[in-house]
């Protein structure tokens, strides 16, 4: 779809080796492969990859010697398998950073049995980190922006305490900073009080208070939600043998804080930050989740786009 939209291109030898990904299995990553030459893959668990320990993650690893992780202390397969995952994720890392990130881990953000503020909230913490790693082959260089892309499922419907709380102080917070805020949750939804939203519509109550997990990590690795495009949610249907449930697809332009935390005294955030927090803020609570649906989309107009992203995946396949 990249492809056809010219948002990526091939490299001269008509390979896409900027492209990274991860699946769950080796055969499932040389499959996609087949679709995408020249694309570079990694089998297992994201979360479990990037959580992984490695004390010597902040070493520059240059060579193939050096990737190969942990000296051998046993031959023990347990052994193996963790100097295997932790090269992995040492190349993993050298690859950053990117100009689009677009996670869709098939699982929630937040889970009830993971101590706050979770595994996955952790890992994006960590991938943050990496994008503010200097570009590879050109030292010192780095990215001042990125297109980040994150997919969930609306809740769980079982959260903790913990996390519930967590979620509702985010839009206590946003009142209290900006009393407009509470006019326009009572217009939209026909509560004003987050306490009260949150047992009432608990789906209206996630759809704008999960945003700000991702925009306060955002914050905390030193980058922030461009606010002239804002957060753009995309909320959809799928069936399941448990029943229906509804996915959301968020789309937001990140922007590095300027000056960088290296150059700014502690405890202080970019030029603009906070401000560019609430514009971001007062316009999730204005807009909402737009809802796709297949009377949503134009049939026509899809087919013809199918028809030459298809086209283009047989020309990859060799027909």
């Amino acid at each position: 779809m990249l492809d056809v939209a010219k948002v990526i291109r091939p490299s001269n030898d008509g390979r896409f080796d900027t492209v990274v990904f991860f699946d769950r299995t080796a055969e499932a990553v040389a499959e996609t492969q087949k679709n995408i030459p020249g694309s570079i893959g990694f089998p297992g668990d994201f979360t479990t990859v990037v959580l992984l320990d490695d004390p010597e993650e902040d070493t520059v690893v240059d060579t193939e010697e050096e990737l190969k992780g942990e000296r051998e202390d046993s031959n023990t397969a347990e052994t193996h398998r963790r100097q295997m995952l932790i090269t992995q994720r040492r190349r993993f890392i050298q690859l950053f950073p990117f100009d689009i990130v677009n996670l869709d881990l098939e699982e929630f953000l937040l889970k009830p049995n993971d101590p706050l503020p979770g595994k996955v909230v952790n890992a994006l913490r960590k991938l943050l980190s990496w994008q503010r790693r200097s570009i590879p082959g050109d030292k010192g260089r780095r990215i001042d922006s990125f297109v980040f892309m994150f997919t969930t499922q609306i809740g769980p419907p079982n959260l903790n305490e913990q996390y519930l709380q967590m979620l509702e102080q985010y839009l206590v917070q946003n009142i209290t900073t900006d009393p407009e805020l509470r006019n326009l949750l009572r217009q939209r939804i026909g509560d004003e009080a987050p306490a009260e939203l949150r047992t009432r519509n608990f789906a209206e109550f996630f759809k704008l208070a999960m945003p700000k997990v991702l925009a306060a990590s955002l914050r905390t690795e030193d980058w922030f939600i461009d606010p002239e495009k804002g957060i753009r949610i995309y909320e959809f249907g799928r069936e399941s043998r448990e029943g229906p449930y509804s996915m959301l697809h968020l789309v937001m332009e990140v922007r590095r804080q300027e000056p960088p935390a290296d150059r700014r005294a502690p405890g202080q955030e970019g030029r603009g930050v906070a401000e560019a927090y609430e514009a971001v803020v007062r316009q999730l609570f204005r807009q909402g989740a737009t809802l796709v649906s297949e009377a949503s989309i134009p049939r026509a107009t899809l087919e013809r786009d199918l028809e030459r992203i298809f086209s283009r995946r047989k020309k990859y396949l060799g027909g």
